[in-house]
C-alpha cells in the first residue's frame, strides 16, 4: 500500500520526501526546470499533499509542469519578503510589476518579446493614478528587471534570446513563458479581494464553533510558527494556540520535524527550528560565512555578557535589556578586536554595516534596537560565541631523514 503521511513512509525513503518538503517550503513554487527537486514532489504529491494540509493548513497544487505551495503564514513580517538569488528584497515597485508582467502575459502564445511586454503593462497601467508607470524613470527600470529576475527565478519566464538587462532600453528580449507556472501565481478569485482591507487581512482565519476545530486550527497556527519564525515562545501565542496546541508541542515538533527532515528544539525559552545545514529553508541562515553574520555574533555574545554581567536572575525567560551606552560599548569592543577582520565596507561605511548586523539580528528575533538600547532574546544564549585567536605555530627545525627513520 503507497503511504499517504510521512509516519507511513519507510525510513530509507525519508529523506527525498524530506528534501521535496523544503524545497517547497523556501520556494512555494517550483517548475519543472528544478528538474530533481520536481521529479521528487511528483514521487511523493500525495504524501506532501496530506502533510501540508493536516499539519499546516497549506494546499498544495501540482501540474504537469509546476508546483505550488500556497501558504498562509501565521503572522505577518517584513523579513519574508521575496528575494532574489543574490539576496536583496524586492521592493515596492517591484511587486507592482510582478503582478503586472503577470497579468500581461496572460495573452494566448508560449513567447512574447520585451517590447509587446512593457506595451502591454503600460497599457494595463494607463488610468489607475495610483500606479504612474514612468519608464523614464530608473527606479521603475530597474525595478521591472527585478521583477522580471524574480519570475525567472520561479520558472515563469526564461529567456530565449537576449539580456534582461536591455528589457527596457532596446525591447528585443525574447522571453519563454510557463503556462503552467504563470497560472499558478494567479490562484485568487477577484471577490476573495473583496474581504481585504488591510495586510493583517490575508492571514486572517474564521473561528470555527466547534473545539475540534479550533483545536485543529490552533494546532496548524503554532506548526507555522515553528516553520516561519526564527523562534516560538509562548507570549506570541493567541488564546487558542496557548490553551490548545502549547501543551502538544513535543508532538507537533516531531510532525514538523518528521516532514522537513530539520531538528526542532524545544527549550525553556520556547520552540526554534534549526535549519537543514544543507538545503535550508529559510533564505538565509544564522550564524553563517559572511562578515555582516560574523560581526552580529560577535556583537550578540557581548550583548548577552552585558545582560549577565547585570546580575539577572537565572530563571527569567523573557527578553533582557542591555541600555544604549552598553550596547554601544558592546559594539565598540566587537570592532576594536575584529574589525581589521571584517570586509572592507566595515571599514567604509560603520553606520551601514552596523545596521545590517542590527537587522540580521531582528530577523532572527536574536535583538531588537529599541529608543533606549537593545532587548536581547532569551534564546540568544543559544548562539554564544567563544571566539579564539589561533597563534602561529613555530617552524620546526628540518629532521633529518636518516635520522628519522632510525628513531626508537
Amino acid at each position: 500500500m503507497s503511504p499517504r503521511l510521512a509516519v507511513q513512509v519507510p525510513a530509507h525513503q525519508l529523506p527525498e520526501l524530506q528534501r521535496a518538503a523544503r524545497c517547497l517550503l523556501r520556494t512555494p513554487l517550483v517548475s519543472a526546470a528544478a528538474d530533481a527537486d520536481f521529479r521528487l514532489i511528483r514521487r511523493w504529491e500525495t504524501v506532501l499533499r496530506n502533510e501540508f494540509s493536516q499539519k499546516l493548513g497549506f494546499r498544495l497544487d501540482v501540474s504537469r509542469s509546476a508546483a505550488r505551495l500556497l501558504r498562509r503564514p501565521a503572522t505577518i513580517s517584513r523579513h519574508r519578503g521575496a528575494r532574489l538569488h543574490s539576496g536583496r528584497q524586492l521592493g515596492r515597485w517591484a511587486y507592482l510589476y510582478v503582478c503586472l508582467t503577470l497579468a500581461a502575459i496572460e495573452e494566448p502564445g508560449h513567447q512574447v518579446l520585451a517590447s509587446e511586454l512593457v506595451k502591454r503593462i503600460e497599457q494595463l497601467a494607463r488610468g489607475d493614478d495610483r500606479l504612474r508607470v514612468d519608464f523614464t524613470e530608473h527606479a521603475q527600470r530597474k525595478a521591472l528587471r527585478d521583477a522580471i529576475r524574480f519570475l525567472e527565478q520561479i520558472g515563469v519566464l526564461s529567456v530565449r534570446d537576449g539580456d534582461v538587462e536591455d528589457v527596457v532600453a532596446e525591447g528585443q528580449v525574447l522571453f519563454d513563458i510557463d503556462r503552467d507556472a504563470a497560472a499558478m501565481c494567479m490562484v485568487a478569485s477577484p471577490s476573495i479581494l473583496r474581504e481585504v482591507t488591510t495586510i493583517d487581512d490575508f492571514v486572517a482565519e474564521p473561528t470555527p464553533d466547534s473545539t475540534e476545530a479550533r483545536r485543529r486550527i490552533a494546532r496548524q497556527r503554532l506548526n507555522r510558527r515553528i516553520i516561519d519564525q526564527p523562534q516560538v515562545a509562548l507570549g506570541d501565542l493567541d488564546a487558542d494556540e496557548a490553551e490548545l496546541a502549547w501543551r502538544n508541542r513535543r508532538r507537533e515538533a516531531e510532525n514538523i520535524s518528521r516532514l522537513t527532515g530539520c531538528t526542532v528544539e524545544l527549550r525553556r525559552e520556547g520552540v526554534a527550528l534549526i535549519d537543514h545545514p544543507v538545503q535550508p529553508i529559510s533564505g538565509r541562515t544564522f550564524p553563517s560565512t559572511d562578515s555582516v553574520a560574523h560581526a552580529a555574533l560577535l556583537y550578540l555574545d557581548a550583548l548577552v555578557a552585558a545582560t549577565e554581567a547585570d546580575d539577572i536572575d537565572d530563571g527569567e525567560l523573557g527578553d533582557r535589556h542591555v541600555a544604549l551606552d552598553a550596547a554601544d560599548a558592546c559594539w565598540t569592543s566587537v570592532m576594536n578586536e575584529y574589525g581589521d577582520r571584517f570586509a572592507k565596507v566595515a571599514r567604509e561605511r560603520p553606520d551601514q554595516f552596523r545596521a545590517d548586523c542590527r537587522v540580521l539580528l531582528e530577523q532572527f528575533a536574536l535583538a531588537r534596537a529599541t529608543s533606549d538600547g537593545v532587548d536581547v532574546s532569551a534564546m540568544a544564549s543559544r548562539f554564544r560565541a567563544r571566539p579564539e585567536r589561533v597563534e602561529p605555530q613555530p617552524r620546526r627545525a628540518p629532521v633529518d631523514r636518516q635520522e628519522q627513520l632510525f628513531a626508537p
